[in-house]
């Protein structure tokens, strides 16, 4: 597997979403914001890129790395 993986937009994007209700847990923990980080994490846990994808953890590991709010690949490219 390359060091890079172009991952669907929606996967990344729901990377990202993961990573923003996983801070609004943190900061404010409450019933709302847990059911918000399971509902994401189930979504993302489902998606149907899974199903094709040869190492599993090897490619959420780089999508954890791509989506990171801190990372170049989270922000969107210009046209």
């Amino acid at each position: 597997m390359s060091d890079s993986i172009d991952f669907p937009a929606d996967l990344l994007e729901l990377q990202r979403r993961w990573y923003a209700a996983e801070a609004g847990w943190a900061a404010g923990p409450t019933e709302e914001a847990r059911s918000a980080f399971a509902a994401v994490g189930a979504e993302l846990y489902a998606h149907p890129y899974w199903a094709g994808v040869g190492n599993r953890h090897e490619a959420e590991m780089k999508l954890k790395q791509a989506g990171r709010p801190d990372s170049d690949a989270s922000r969107p490219s210009a046209a």
